[in-house]
């Protein structure tokens, strides 16, 4: 299959996948997530608090907010990181949220999970619900990725605070606590309950995506790459994934000559990333990827650790 082909398929398949798991499983069930799914959801459920309750509001008010949320954090790319980061996101902001106006225009139909208890009653299940959500949004997530886009969520949300307000974090510390306010929050909404499943949704979801992205279950890959264009590609890897990246001097037996070969580890989403970066400065880089059980050190597993994996 042609690459574009094959890559807007993922890109379209992975959009189709995650708005039909808000539309007909999330919202409908009174679930919530992290992301900014989850923040739109909060700011749903003050809304429900203070305006009086219609069928407008009920069926479009998370789209609208969702929009909204999604243009703001486009134009605060814009204006901290740059046109180019902008770019990178500009398509799935107005993609994305007219995808979820469209399937709640069609009402399609919600999924519901019944369960019986003890008492012969039947129940509406949420934990399965909470499952079978965090399986298809990590789906479509990592079909998203696949395809070399990005949607424009918290991870830029978190990649602005970094750089803008909290340089001493670490970009992963500061996006895990975007998250963790956002599901936190949401308890004062929606209860303990919800709060619980939305933090199985987001274990189960980061998961898959990991599993979309390269088949496998290892946490930490490292990658070795050999280029032409060091320079773009460390700054990337420095400045976007935030990770941090050794050269080494290396030498082909082909033709006999020394280059510097750049390595790094990371997350498989991380690598995914850099490895369609480096696609479009060097086509004909060199990309040898490695699974990797443990790491210890700075920015990884404590040095005192004795977990092997």
């Amino acid at each position: 299959m042609n690459n574009n082909v094959k890559r807007y398929t993922n890109l379209f398949l992975g959009n189709i996948i995650n708005a039909y798991a808000v539309t007909c499983i999330l919202r409908p069930n009174g679930l919530m997530s992290g992301g900014l799914t989850g923040f739109a959801r909060v700011l749903e459920g003050i809304t429900f608090q203070l305006l009086e309750p219609n069928i407008f509001i009920e069926k479009y008010y998370f789209n609208i907010i969702y929009y909204f949320l999604t243009i703001v954090v486009l134009i605060l790319t814009c204006i901290f990181l740059g046109k180019s980061d902008a770019l990178r996101i500009v398509f799935l902001s107005i993609f994305y949220p007219t995808l979820l106006f469209v399937f709640t225009f069609l009402d399609l139909p919600t999924i519901y999970v019944f369960t019986q208890t003890i008492s012969g009653d039947f129940l509406n299940d949420l934990l399965v619900l909470s499952i079978i959500y965090g399986f298809l949004i990590g789906l479509g997530t990592g079909l998203v990725l696949k395809s070399g886009f990005t949607s424009g969520g918290t991870d830029t949300i978190a990649k602005i605070a970094y750089r803008k307000i909290y340089p001493f974090f670490r970009y992963s510390q500061i996006l895990l606590l975007v998250d963790a306010i956002i599901i936190l929050t949401g308890f004062f909404l929606f209860g303990i309950q919800i709060t619980v499943y939305a933090i199985i949704i987001k274990y189960i979801a980061t998961k898959t995506v990991d599993m979309v992205l390269l088949g496998i279950s290892n946490k930490l890959i490292k990658i070795e790459i050999i280029s032409t264009r060091n320079p773009e590609i460390v700054n990337y890897i420095q400045t976007v994934i935030h990770r941090g990246v050794t050269c080494i001097e290396v030498e082909g037996q082909f033709k006999k000559e020394k280059v510097n070969q750049i390595n790094t580890i990371c997350s498989p989403k991380e690598g995914y990333k850099i490895k369609n970066y480096i696609a479009t400065v060097d086509e004909k880089a060199f990309i040898h990827l490695i699974y990797v059980p443990s790491v210890w050190g700075n920015g990884f597993k404590n040095i005192y650790n004795d977990e092997l994996s």
